[in-house]
């Protein structure tokens, strides 16, 4: 798909928005985006001290929820080119029992996040992930996964980091 027929921010949040009341049965509450980038000098040098120019794209990971009160996450995501299941529900990490990576990959993005999140503890919550930053294109598709993630978890929990 060409840049330019690409789907807008707003299109993103109406197809999430679409599926997450699809999905369960009501309008999510929160809504956050974070851009997909691209280096356009210094591909991985940053880890050795090295400088990069990395600059965001219009390319966008939408994530839509809403907080629940069982504990669990409950996550879709519209990706089809996304490892299967595309929907999985997960218990919060505990003191006894973090989370763990696994199946789906596409997840354990999501689930690093939650697991390493400074503010306890977190209520669960269900959400739909949509985006149009293409998976496996070095285009960081995880990296937005993982700050829409983040600014999803700060709207859910108002005065943490």
């Amino acid at each position: 798909m060409a840049a330019s027929e690409q789907p807008r921010a707003e299109e993103l949040l109406a197809r999430a928005r679409r599926a997450f009341l699809e999905e369960f049965g009501a309008e999510p509450e929160l809504a956050v985006s974070a851009p997909g980038r691209v280096n356009l000098i210094g591909e991985h040098t940053d880890y050795n001290q090295g400088l990069v120019l990395p600059m965001a794209l219009e390319l966008v990971t939408v994530l839509v929820g809403s907080p629940r009160t069982d504990g669990l996450v409950s996550l879709l995501t519209t990706s089809e080119d996304a490892d299967e299941p595309r929907r999985l529900q997960f218990p919060l990490p505990t003191d006894k029992r973090p989370l763990e990576p696994g199946t789906p990959h596409w997840a354990n993005y999501v689930k690093g996040v939650i697991q390493h999140y400074p503010a306890a503890p977190l209520p669960g919550f269900s959400a739909v992930v949509v985006s149009s930053v293409p998976l496996g294109g070095g285009l960081s598709s995880s990296a937005s996964l993982e700050v829409a993630t983040y600014t999803f978890l700060q709207q859910l929990c108002p005065g943490t980091f």
